[in-house]
């Protein structure tokens, strides 16, 4: 009766049952079954069809009478012996995996791309072992099954665990055909028409399959219908592209949980019997001192950071957390930060499938030989992530081949695409590959990688160097280039500023690597470094790579010693610490001096007479800027002659003699723009400026003052476009442009407060005077008009 309701609603409305199928997400063969009562027309599907064909509760309400006529004759009828069931039960194949905490996210991507879908659909689940893509895809098929009243099928394809046996299509065929009821002497041999038969089954129906740990996309293309209202959900530790691409499917990659999400699955997992105490999980780590944390949420947090925020991880952290309390948090939290620590913790004594270790293991084996060998030379990076030219040189290939090898890992979720062309290893990943370093790479080839790598980054510091400082500048020796490393180039300043933004925290990581390794770099790339973190204010991080060259330095020879001391006095410089920042400069050029290296010695003197100038000690600045001078003049050197000139007209500045600073400065800014440092002629220029403004050539000074701030503009030195801006501020009210002169004190104030640099009090002073001045001129203007 229900069906022929339906029929004749369809009828009413002129719908066909394509139609319907598509507003419904019901197959047409499923609908025509109901019309002809061959299926009983269920509560959801009635309610649907109200709602697509506008039919209020006409339907719903008669499936409700059914139901209740159905269970009245129930009640009425004389009870009847068992009898054993000569049907089949609707499939119920979803295994117990535990509860899904989190990823609301991703079940809402999947039930939007469900909620407009016609036809069959393909969800596709990615990610890397132990991340929980079983737990979410049987949490998803659980949660959307009442809308696929045919059933629930689970198989285990088998491409990652113990026994390495994955499961053909046409044996995964059999299970299916199976648990939808077919005989098994009706199961066809030839494996094509086994396939064939499944995606027919699965087309007359709507059921949900989900197909677990697939190798990837050719595995279970071949059991996927073209027609019907049957969903499947396939997981792999492998992107399946190709099922996107071929079949429409949804791609959910799942990542760890965030941290927030973490402390709430690590609750859920405790379920309340033993909580970590903030105390146990706040024990420093040797060496380390911390703050005891006052709440369970930061003991938790400590537990998800340590396993990485990796479900399987934390799990199984959990169960010990559980059996051992805080005296286990205290030592897990504890641990050494050695390759292999927190895999050996986080292991099931007697259930070696279930540790963390032998999840990765599966991924790993099923590696060819080439993306193997990258997988664990990649492990040995000294930074958190990488762009395709660095795991170049880990590698030793091509940047071309090196690419291809990434992609891959990427898409076995070995590694993760953090932004394009950058890359990482999840923490425990990395431990794992570490492991398989030691296990698997000869004893010489971790030590070459890591060479290479290290003098990939400091060539390419010292290219940085060129550019900021002139293709002439003051240079130690570098080590010739390994063997399948190659360095980058850099066409313009500003490319060579944006990879050293972006490769900062890799090259301070570089220079602790280098310190471990006992490699010069050590030393060398701090001392290419230099110009690039003094002129992009990074002084804190200019400090840090200067202590670690320091103690490289030990036992290296005088010049080592003379570049680490330079690198700290830059650091002090930077941080205005100019008394601790002198003691660096004096020890550097008297290690520059025994080295005999005349151009360092005199970059260090003209550096600490700078020094001597921004504290007023004039006649001392002028008593080592004529030693550079001397030295320059012995040296036949260029670039330390350019250097000597700008601080001679520095000094001449200072010392109040600026028709004499000209000629130096001009002759200095010449020799720059032959070297090519903007930044070394954005320098002169405002020097230049400063003289013509200090003999009152007020129009030579402001173009003067212009050229210098395009110049720092360009290389993206703030402090320097501040000084120059303050400078022609200062010019341009001596002139009588007052609003000019605010103009330009206003952008020296905003620059100097976004820097927090002290001199932001001197501008803010010089404007207070300019606008103070300009309100009198103002209100003596005003009371002229009065009085006229």
């Amino acid at each position: 009766m229900t069906g022929e309701h339906l029929r004749a609603l369809r009828g009413r409305r002129g719908w066909s049952l394509a139609r319907l199928s598509g507003q419904v997400h019901y197959s047409k063969s499923y609908l025509s079954r109901v019309e002809n009562g061959l299926r009983p027309l269920t509560l959801e599907l009635a309610e649907r069809c109200d709602r697509a064909m506008g039919s209020g509760d006409e339907l719903a309400r008669l499936v409700h009478d059914r139901l209740l006529s159905e269970h009245s004759d129930d009640a009425a009828a004389p009870p009847v012996p068992d009898e054993p069931l000569t049907g089949n039960p609707v499939p119920a194949q979803l295994p117990a995996v535990g509860r899904m905490w989190g990823r609301e996210a991703e079940v809402g991507r999947a039930r939007d791309f469900l909620h407009g879908h016609c036809g069959p659909a393909v969800i596709a689940v990615d990610g890397m072992g132990g991340v929980g893509k079983t737990t979410f895809a049987v949490a998803l098929a659980g949660g959307l099954a009442p809308s696929w009243p045919d059933g629930t099928l689970f198989a285990d394809l088998g491409a990652h665990g113990p026994s390495g046996n994955r499961a053909a299509p046409q044996e995964v065929a059999s299970g299916l055909l199976h648990a939808l009821g077919r005989p098994p002497q009706t199961v066809p041999v030839e494996p094509a028409e086994r396939m064939a038969l499944v995606r027919s089954m699965l087309a007359q129906r709507r059921v949900i399959v989900v197909l677990d740990d697939a190798a990837g996309a050719a595995q279970v293309a071949p059991l996927l219908p073209a027609v019907g209202g049957s969903l499947a959900v396939v997981t792999s530790r492998r992107r399946l592209t190709a099922l996107s691409v071929r079949h429409g499917a949804l791609r959910v990659g799942l990542e760890p949980l965030p941290l927030d999400e973490a402390v709430g699955f690590l609750r859920s997992a405790l379920g309340g019997r033993t909580t970590p105490s903030a105390r146990a999980a706040a024990a420093p780590r040797a060496g380390a001192t911390a703050a005891v944390p006052d709440d369970t949420d930061a003991a938790l947090s400590a537990v998800a950071r340590y396993c990485g925020c990796l479900p399987l991880a934390m799990r199984i952290a959990a169960e010990h957390v559980i059996e051992w309390g805080d005296p286990f948090t205290a030592a897990l939290t504890g641990q050494p930060d050695t390759a292999g620590a927190r895999l050996d913790v986080l292991t099931v004594p007697g259930e070696n499938g279930t540790a963390v270790r032998s999840v990765f293991a599966w991924s790993y084996r099923a590696l060819p030989a080439d993306q193997a060998r990258a997988f664990r030379l990649l492990a040995l990076h000294p930074g958190a992530e990488m762009g395709v030219e660095a795991a170049a040189a880990l590698v030793g290939e091509p940047a071309a081949a090196a690419g291809r090898l990434l992609g891959e890992l990427r898409a076995a979720n070995l590694v993760v695409e953090v932004r394009p062309g950058r890359f990482r290893m999840h923490d425990l990943v990395r431990d794992y590959a570490c492991e398989c370093v030691r296990a698997d790479e000869p004893r010489e080839e971790p030590e070459a990688a890591t060479a290479r790598v290290l003098a990939w980054y400091a060539h390419s510091a010292e290219a940085v160097a060129d550019v900021l400082l002139g293709r002439a500048r003051h240079r130690v020796d570098t080590a010739d280039t390994p063997a399948r490393c190659v360095p980058l180039r850099f066409a313009s300043l500003t490319e060579a500023l944006q990879w050293c933004e972006g490769e900062r925290a890799n090259l301070k990581a570089c220079v602790e690597a280098a310190l471990t390794a006992g490699s010069p770099v050590a030393w060398r790339l701090p001392y290419a470094l230099w110009p690039f973190l003094y002129l992009r204010h990074h002084h804190g991080d200019l400090l840090s790579v200067g202590t670690v060259a320091r103690k490289a330095a030990e036992g290296a020879g005088p010049r080592a010693v003379a570049c680490a001391e330079s690198v700290l006095a830059a650091a002090r410089a930077g941080l205005r610490d100019h008394m601790r920042a002198d003691e660096h400069y004096r020890r550097a050029v008297e290690r520059f001096a025994a080295a005999d290296d005349a151009v360092g010695e005199i970059t260090a003197l003209v550096a600490y007479a700078m020094s001597c100038v921004r504290q007023g000690r004039d006649a001392e600045a002028d008593a080592r800027i004529a030693r550079a001078v001397e030295l320059s003049a012995g040296a036949g050197d260029t670039w330390g002659t350019a250097v000597a000139l700008s601080g001679v007209g520095e000094v001449l500045l200072a010392l109040g003699r600026p028709e004499q600073a000209v000629a130096p400065l001009e002759r200095a800014e010449e020799l720059h723009c032959t070297h090519g440092s903007l930044w070394f002629q954005a320098s002169t220029w405002t020097l230049i400026a400063t003289a013509h403004r200090d003999m009152g050539d007020h129009g030579r000074a402001e173009v003067c003052y212009r050229t210098a701030i395009d110049l720092h503009e360009r290389t993206g030195m703030r402090a320097g476009t501040a000084h120059a801006l303050h400078q022609l501020g200062i010019c341009l009210r001596a002139w009588g442009r007052a609003p000019q002169a605010r103009r330009a004190l206003r952008r020296a104030l905003e620059l100097y407060a976004s820097l927090q640099d002290p001199r932001e009090r001197t501008v803010r002073d010089s404007l207070a005077e300019a606008e103070a001045e300009a309100e009198a001129e103002a209100e003596a203007e005003a009371e002229a008009g009065r009085r006229g």
